[in-house]
């Protein structure tokens, strides 16, 4: 899989709750052959536009009149479903993230899909004394993120994360 010439998504959810199915926000970014072609950012509307005030107020800052107008999942994922169906994913945190896509795919579009992932959380886990945090792991390797908790901009850092391991031939893990 230690191919300069790697086509992958990086993806990021930010959810409403702790629910898989509470996704209220999305990055993606699409990068074929070792260069980002492509990106996507969506506020989605979570079930009955409930989003917990301590996420909003401490983890992304995405409040109920953000999403008032976003659409559902189900509206929103024509958007985007070129970026995933079919592509090689990869998240800062894959369980997370594709625990929160296959639960709303399988609830709000009727869709079963399986997908091949890696997790940039596990592939730099231990090469860091302070630890494998998204964050720290841009700190250590001078990737850029400048808004933390928003899905394109963690989904950004995930990017370049991956590319940092293919380069540095370090074990790519799911």
């Amino acid at each position: 899989m230690n191919n300069p010439n790697i086509n992958f998504t990086a993806i990021d959810f930010e959810t409403a709750t702790h629910d898989p199915n509470s996704v209220c926000q999305v990055g993606l970014v699409r990068v074929e052959n070792g260069v980002v072609v492509n990106e996507y950012s969506g506020l989605i509307r979570p079930p009955d536009n409930f989003i917990w005030e301590y996420f909003s107020r401490e983890v992304h800052g995405i409040y109920p009149k953000d999403t008032a107008d976003a659409p559902p999942f189900a509206e929103s994922y024509p958007a985007w479903k070129q970026f995933v169906e079919g592509h090689t994913l990869v998240a800062h945190n894959m369980s997370f993230d594709l625990r929160s896509l296959r639960a709303c795919l399988k609830e709000f579009c009727g869709l079963d899909m399986k997908f091949k992932t890696y997790c940039t959380m596990n592939t730099w886990k231990g090469a860091f004394e302070e630890g494998c945090a998204l964050n720290i792991c841009c700190k250590r390797l001078d990737i850029s993120l400048l808004n933390h908790h928003n899905a394109l901009a963690d989904a950004k850092a995930c990017a370049e994360l991956f590319l940092a391991a293919i380069r540095g031939d370090r074990e790519l893990k799911s």
